[in-house]
């Protein structure tokens, strides 16, 4: 049920600067404004989640998260905290870089492209938040339950949001404003966008065993894992990663304070 909820409120974020440029005649500026604005209430909303989880259910993930790929000892610290920094820090850069991008199309005679309604951003804005308190109005009961692992996950496929999708869109207002191609090109960013944001709510596949073609084709590479074939790497890569989630799931217990048995 959670995923399914979660899906619904990607389809109902994505839907309004859908609706907007589809059928409300936004122009290229005023889908941006509100598609950044979303990615940013998007990270904010993942924020308050883990501060809650942390609060009701701690985990040593929380306090002393270790990644993936991470040896034991080299736990990285407050996961909320990396995670908010790095969020906020693309968030950040990617508005001033559609600032940037904004004006010059503005300088060079471009406009058109650049026009931003701020009373419409307003609205959609407005439409956005209110879905998000909605949904984190319906996950809050639930977060205690939630394990760790899930907290992570939703993380990552936040962060991978923003990077992928800003990227995205901003490249593809270039591409727009250098070879006047028709707004049709546009909206195959929004398309492609959208489907991206669903596939993301999709659970992820993870084989205990490498696929058989994988094998066959990583095997005929040299030197990839030397004494080693691709399927042992595999099982022994998914060992560690099963025990890394499992470090990460263990109450935490703060320095100093003893254990009741």
């Amino acid at each position: 049920m959670t995923r399914i909820g979660g899906l619904l409120t990607l389809l109902a974020i994505n839907a309004v600067p859908a609706f907007g440029w589809f059928a409300g005649n936004w122009s290229d500026g005023t889908t941006l404004a509100v598609y950044w604005f979303e990615n940013v209430a998007v990270c904010l909303s993942v924020w308050a989640r883990i501060v809650v989880h942390r609060r009701r259910s701690p985990r040593r993930g929380h306090f002393r998260y270790e990644a993936a790929g991470e040896s034991k000892r080299s736990s990285t610290g407050s996961f909320v905290q990396g995670y908010l920094i790095t969020t906020l820090a693309f968030c950040t850069a990617h508005g001033v870089f559609l600032g940037m991008i904004l004006l010059l199309l503005t300088v060079n005679g471009r406009g058109e492209f650049a026009v931003v309604d701020w009373r419409t951003v307003g609205i959609g804005c407005a439409c956005v938040v209110v879905v998000l308190l909605v949904d984190f109005a319906v996950d809050l009961k639930r977060l205690p339950n939630w394990s760790f692992l899930s907290i992570e996950q939703m993380a990552y496929r936040g962060l991978g949001r923003v990077v992928v999708v800003h990227l995205t869109l901003i490249f593809g207002l270039v591409a727009v404003a250098i070879t006047d191609a028709p707004n049709s090109l546009f909206g195959v960013f929004i398309v492609l966008k959208t489907l991206y944001a669903v596939a993301s709510a999709l659970p992820q596949w993870e084989p205990a065993s490498a696929p058989p073609w994988l094998s066959r084709v990583m095997n005929r590479m040299p030197n990839v894992h030397p004494g080693e074939k691709f399927e042992e790497f595999w099982a022994r890569d998914r060992v560690g990663e099963l025990e890394r989630r499992a470090r990460n799931e263990e109450p935490w217990t703060p320095p100093g304070t003893r254990r009741v048995h």
